[in-house]
């Protein structure tokens, strides 16, 4: 098991580095690669604790889009713009405050007020950190949690891995 910086949406597959990966869904390259939808669940905003909208019980999308957002790196391609929600916002151009590689980097930038971001809602429960608060965001897609592994890496191991995954699949949200 490892993790992988957020240059990298397909966490090591689209190279050969690993065999199969647990991955947020949809990433750059997935039509190439066996996938399952494991887990959907609602996307959240992580904002500062000090800013006004962290008031709100839910934010409506919209409030959101004169915002600055915390983006993923440019070479992750179009997976920093599904972050972005760059298509749900009728054309509204994205404003960047930050760029963050990794989970520490983007809770940082949010709770220095460099940004907000958007976020599934799972990371409510396993990124908390003094300064950060999430609020559930309507008008915006949900998000997908998969499996993934290259039709070659079709192997025994491959297998039990996925067909373990699957045994657990839930739907949340």
């Amino acid at each position: 098991m490892r993790q992988t910086d957020w240059s990298d949406p397909t966490a090591g597959l689209a190279d050969g580095q690993v065999d199969a990966a647990l991955l947020r869904l949809p990433f750059p390259g997935q039509a190439a690669l066996r996938v399952e939808v494991l887990i959907t669940e609602p996307r959240w905003v992580g904002l500062p604790t000090s800013h006004p909208l962290a008031a709100l019980t839910e934010i409506p999308f919209r409030q959101l889009w004169d915002e600055p957002f915390i983006a993923t790196p440019p070479e992750s391609g179009w997976w920093r713009e599904y972050w972005l929600a760059s298509d749900e916002r009728d054309g509204h151009p994205v404003k960047v405050g930050a760029i963050a590689s990794n989970p520490d980097e983007w809770l940082t930038a949010i709770a220095n007020g460099y940004g907000v971001s958007l976020t599934p809602e799972a990371t409510t429960r396993f990124y908390q950190r003094p300064g950060v608060t999430y609020r559930p965001v309507s008008g915006v897609s949900p998000s997908q949690v998969g499996v993934a592994w290259a039709p070659a890496n079709d192997d025994d191991a491959v297998r039990d891995f996925v067909r373990a995954c699957l045994r657990h699949r839930t739907s949340a949200g």
